[in-house]
């Protein structure tokens, strides 16, 4: 294989949070698969939000289809502080509160493979959106349209990228279900890539899902199973032309979650299964949600 070849389907990029690599150019995604657990389906009333993240996410494999490794000597560490702040209005739409949010990660990325090593430390790849939220009962929901805008740093020739190079537009809906101290979440998205100019290559549309499953053992406290999955829809595009390469995982692992009045703070541990044509690695979270 030639390397310019090698480079374009092996290496990999970062976007907010992306230690979750995928089989779109690169390997690489800006979606934050497993981010979202306890109520991620409802919205806070008006006013103004912050929510810190910071994940890390290491892999030491890169499966093919088959789930045999495609990438001698392959290592990827990442470690992402993803700032996000939440606005929402008094105004109403369809029913729903509407609220707008905005994201910026700092993103510090280590990758090596097939004898080369790169390292790169910076801003990604910005997310913007409006988003519309509905409650009834014990149920609730939120529907929004976020756009991800290139604002990190790219080169074709390295093997780490921050950012990558695209636009990616995808549609999110979240659902909550909280009574008699159980929560149970999902937040789904269908991403939509455009081409990167500088590779001619598009990224196959794909779906991804979060889901929990929790219980409140104590007033403050909830333990959770949380993860992810992942399926790319589509075949990747060099020059116009479907050449395949479509990635899916799983990934489940334990979640505790303590609230407290104009605060809480979620940590968990996923690990990745059922993993074709990307990283299969672990990762931890953590979630600081601030009202101010």
């Amino acid at each position: 294989m030639r390397r310019n070849k090698f480079y374009l389907i092996c290496t990999l990029m970062v976007g907010i949070c992306s230690g979750s690599a995928f089989a779109t150019e690169s390997g690489a995604d800006s979606f934050p698969h497993g981010a979202e657990g306890i109520m991620a389906g409802a919205l806070p009333p008006a006013g103004l939000y912050f929510l810190g993240y910071y994940q890390q996410y290491r892999a030491t494999e890169f499966l093919d289809a088959k789930g045999k490794a495609l990438i001698p000597d392959f290592d990827l560490d990442v470690h992402a502080v993803v700032p996000r702040v939440v606005w929402m209005t008094d105004h109403k739409i369809l029913g729903g509160e509407l609220g707008f949010y905005g994201i910026l990660p700092l993103v510090n990325l280590r990758v090596q493979m097939a004898g080369e090593r790169d390292h790169r430390t910076g801003i990604g790849d910005m997310m913007v959106a409006p988003m519309l939220g509905w409650h009834q009962g014990n149920h609730h929901w939120i529907a929004a349209l976020e756009s991800i805008l290139p604002t990190g740093e790219y080169d074709a020739d390295r093997i780490a990228n921050i950012g990558k190079n695209y636009y990616t537009f995808r549609p999110i809906v979240a659902y909550s279900y909280n009574h008699a101290g159980w929560d149970v979440s999902t937040k789904m998205a269908y991403s939509f890539n455009a081409e990167n100019d500088d590779t001619n290559y598009q990224s196959g549309q794909y779906f991804s899902a979060d889901y929990s499953v929790g219980y409140q053992i104590l007033p403050d406290i909830n333990f959770a199973v949380q993860g992810y999955v992942f399926r790319q829809m589509s075949d990747d595009q060099q020059d116009n032309v479907d050449i395949g390469f479509r990635g899916k995982s799983v990934a489940v692992g334990p979640a505790i979650h303590y609230q407290q009045k104009g605060w809480s703070l979620e940590a968990k541990y996923l690990a990745e299964t059922k993993v074709e044509n990307r990283p299969k690695g672990d990762t931890a979270w953590l979630k600081l949600v601030w009202a101010f």
